[in-house]
């Protein structure tokens, strides 16, 4: 009986959407959600690009809940995917399923997308399974941060009881270029050898159009310059950009990883426009 009531309890969501370039421009041509998971908007920009905004209603993730998020982004497109506030992953009962959430991305030939989400916050006790899947054509380009705060720090709850497990993988041509495991408990969090108390990390990857790496070595040094305290890290492997940090501050973090987003699209390392409009839901 109780395995039914938890089972009647969780809530599954799924959304699949495509975006083609029509007449030089980024549409949204195809979208398809079961349960609460929609785009809330799509804003097309004046350099082409179009901004999409996934909205989850429910605002957070519960024991047994699962979302699925498939992309497919179609050639010559730009097209930037944020979310319009945090996601929250809630304390789970000690019997309690997983909270479970995979994204697969595809991204066409001479393509580019930016996976840009709000930060996500888990509470103490949450039980997360994360797994990320970015597939790239070999001319394709991509950007993609996430932002994970550990407890609730302003509200004097740390992370002492939860676990995170998130495994993410990107290939371009078929060839892995990214490959990740992350693994957080209330033990490595706070241990000197773990997170050593860090409530925040966060993980910027840029992966450069064909032919830009000279540019990205560049940028990278510029990148360096700019975020050179003790929270931040900046590695370059191949062609492939990583920007960790690791603080207390989710908006330090977010600020850090605009600027170095405006930097990168500014220097042209990625397919398409040079504008790097911000998404309006960002400002408010």
């Amino acid at each position: 009986m109780n395995l039914v009531l938890q089972q009647q309890s969780t809530w599954s969501a799924k959304l699949s959407l495509q975006l083609e370039n029509i007449q030089g421009r980024t549409k949204l041509v195809h979208q398809k959600h079961f349960g609460p998971l929609r785009v809330q908007k799509q804003f097309s920009q004046d350099d082409g690009s179009c901004h999409i905004y996934v909205l989850h209603p429910p605002g957070g993730l519960v024991g047994g809940d699962s979302l699925t998020v498939q992309i497919r982004v179609g050639a010559d497109t730009q097209t930037l995917i944020t979310s319009p506030s945090a996601a929250k992953a809630y304390r789970c009962a000690e019997n309690a399923l997983s909270q479970r959430v995979s994204q697969v991305i595809e991204v066409a030939e001479n393509a580019h997308l930016e996976w840009l989400p709000q930060e996500t916050i888990f509470y103490d006790g949450a039980k997360a399974e994360i797994g990320n899947q970015v597939r790239l054509h070999s001319s394709s380009s991509f950007l993609g941060w996430e932002i994970q705060m550990l407890g609730r720090r302003a509200s004097g709850e740390g992370f002492a009881k939860g676990a995170i497990n998130q495994s993410s993988r990107i290939w371009r041509a078929d060839k892995l270029c990214h490959r990740e495991c992350l693994k957080v408990s209330g033990d490595n969090q706070i241990s000197a050898w773990g997170l050593n108390s860090a409530s925040v990390l966060g993980t910027l990857v840029a992966i450069p159009k064909q032919g830009e790496v000279l540019s990205l070595e560049n940028a990278v040094s510029r990148v360096q310059t700019l975020l050179s305290g003790q929270s931040w890290g900046v590695t370059l492997r191949g062609s492939t950009l990583l920007l960790r940090y690791l603080g207390d501050s989710a908006e330090t973090c977010r600020l850090g990883f605009g600027q170095a987003r405006k930097l990168l699209v500014e220097d042209g390392i990625f397919n398409g426009s040079t504008m790097g409009y911000e998404p309006r839901i960002w400002k408010t």
